[in-house]
Order: structure tokens, then C-alpha cells, then sequence
């Protein structure tokens, strides 16, 4: 059966409580996509990338697998650019990006520092 890899970007500094949660939503997130795209593809959940080295592993593992035809990357946090540069260079297969936070809609009452790093799609991941 054909695979998509998901894989979530972010990074260690914001704390195993942040990177637990972002694993939480990016799971979800796989299962949800799964369930839409079962008839054309397996919906994979990697773990979620924290270095340059893990995001580099994941891409070779994706480009390596022979039933993997593309990878969904979604950057849960930030994740720095620079980060990916080997990684993106390493994969051959196509790539969806995308663009959006874990929840529908931005809590503007009540948005505060916590909330933009755990969703930093709300504010920068363009």
C-alpha cells in the first residue's frame, strides 16, 4: 500500500511538556488525515523532529521507503529553516507543507505567549 509520511517539525527548546502535546496534536492530526486518504494512501506519523539530524534521518528513511509517496511536513512549533536544509536536500519525494495551526480558530481573548509557542502557525509559519 502506498504511505505518506507525517512529519512534524519543532524543537527542543520549548520542553518535553510542549513536545508531548505537539506529538498529542500531530498524531491526531495523521489520524484524521489517514481516515481522509485511506483509499489512496497510508497516513504514517513520524515522531516529531527536533535537530537537523532526526529531520535529515526522516527524510532518507522517506525517500528510501519504496511505498512512500510523499510526506506531509507540518510545523507544529517553530522549527528554524536551517534546520531542514540537508533534510530537504536528502528528500526525493514529493512534499506538502502545510500552513495552519492544530486548532480552527485563534482564541484572541485570551491568546498569550504559551499559546503562540505551541501554535506558532498562528503567528509565523508562512
Amino acid at each position: 500500500m502506498n504511505k505518506l509520511y507525517f512529519i512534524t517539525g519543532s524543537q527542543d527548546l520549548y520542553g518535553e511538556e510542549t513536545l508531548r502535546q505537539a506529538a498529542s496534536d500531530s498524531r491526531e492530526m495523521a489520524a484524521f488525515l489517514n481516515d481522509k486518504l485511506k483509499h489512496i494512501a497510508e497516513v504514517c506519523f513520524e515522531p516529531v523532529v527536533t535537530t537537523a539530524a532526526e529531520a535529515e534521518n526522516v527524510c532518507v528513511k522517506a525517500s528510501a521507503d519504496k511505498e512512500c509517496i510523499g510526506v506531509i511536513m507540518w510545523m507544529h512549533t517553530f522549527s528554524p529553516a536551517k534546520m531542514w536544509i540537508r533534510a530537504l536536500k536528502a528528500l526525493n519525494k514529493p512534499m506538502l507543507h502545510l500552513h495552519t495551526q492544530y486548532n480552527e480558530k485563534l482564541p484572541y481573548d485570551s491568546i498569550d505567549m504559551d499559546f503562540m509557542n505551541l501554535n506558532q502557525s498562528a503567528h509565523g509559519d508562512r
